[in-house]
């Protein structure tokens, strides 16, 4: 899925989980209805991209630059080789999408109490599970790192028109468009809800 959409998912179900502490109050306060925990959740919607965006950019300087490759060539040489077999490109990419390396890192978070530590890992982990089921061969290396090679081979892609790609990528544009919408609204709304409590106040 593209970025955003798991941006907007992981920030849903922060504000939600905010929003039920709010409405059902606990002794035992849920994980993401702390502010700080709610944040980590949500850079953890991103932060397994990051790799990739900077090792494509740093790709499209230098092999037009200095190996004198078209973008087109430099893109196909990215995502059909240094992708898949680069040791670098294969690190960056698949470090903070390893179910094994994320899931290590929540149990650590848990065991410690480091709560900003889970909830960045659970974000993480919510990234991945999202993207294994719309990623056709391209998907995380699901035991990194201890295997370099397997895959779920999922039947469908978020942009392959081969597997599906022009029926889901719309519904993932969606997903961020409407959501996003949805929850920039929610933020104006509270923000303007705590304005007025202090004018008042």
């Amino acid at each position: 899925m593209i970025t955003p959409t798991h941006v907007v998912t992981n920030a849903f179900i922060a504000r939600r989980a905010r929003r039920q502490a709010l409405e059902v109050p606990s002794t035992d306060e849920p994980l993401l209805a702390e502010t700080s925990n709610a944040r980590w959740f949500i850079s953890g919607g991103f932060a397994p991209d990051v790799g990739l965006y900077l090792l494509t950019a740093g790709a499209a300087i230098f092999y037009p630059l200095v190996r004198n490759l078209s973008l087109e060539e430099t893109f196909r040489l990215a995502f059909d080789d240094l992708f898949f077999n680069d040791p670098v490109w294969v690190t960056l990419q698949n470090t903070l999408h390893s179910p094994v390396v994320v899931g290590a890192m929540a149990l650590a978070g848990k065991l410690t109490g480091r709560n900003r530590l889970l909830s960045f890992a659970l974000g993480c982990l919510l990234h991945t599970a999202m993207d294994i089921p719309v990623h056709h061969n391209d998907g995380p290396l699901v035991f990194f790192p201890f295997d370099w090679s397997t895959r779920v081979n999922s039947p469908v892609s978020y942009y392959d028109a081969d597997h599906y790609g022009q029926i889901v990528a719309p519904i993932d544009l969606a997903i961020t468009v409407l959501g996003g919408g949805f929850l920039l609204v929610s933020l104006l709304r509270s923000r303007r809800q705590r304005q007025s409590a202090t004018a008042q106040a």
